[in-house]
């Protein structure tokens, strides 16, 4: 599904995984150019108010994007501890929650939070 919408890359919280920036990193992106540090996480840069890799009409590294864009917009709510559909998505009503889609989502987030507890221990 294509929207041309750009609402998920506005002000992005996007976190990355070791996997995501190591894809991003071979094709020739600096991390010091999309992540930064946030908490313990890595997540996407933002400029001028989107992720570095959006141009206000696309997104440049689209085929090779971090897994959560591609999982977007389900997204993990931890006050409810399920995933959820991300409240300022305008199209979320037209999309569906599958079983496997929650399941990559929980399995990212299991990857995402035993990544960060490894980079404390570093």
């Amino acid at each position: 599904m294509d929207y041309k919408c750009i609402q998920c890359c506005v002000d992005t919280n996007m976190i990355l995984s070791n996997a995501d920036i190591e894809r991003i990193k071979e094709l020739g992106f600096d991390t010091k150019f999309f992540v930064s540090k946030n908490r313990g996480c890595l997540q996407l840069k933002n400029n001028n108010g989107r992720c570095v890799f959006h141009d206000s009409i696309s997104c440049s590294i689209y085929e090779h994007r971090p897994e959560g864009c591609k999982l977007y917009p389900i997204i993990y709510d931890k006050d409810k501890n399920c995933a959820v559909f991300d409240e300022n998505c305008p199209h979320r009503h037209r999309f569906k929650r599958s079983n496997n889609t929650k399941q990559q989502l929980y399995n990212l987030i299991s990857k995402l939070e035993a990544e960060k507890a490894q980079r404390k221990r570093a």
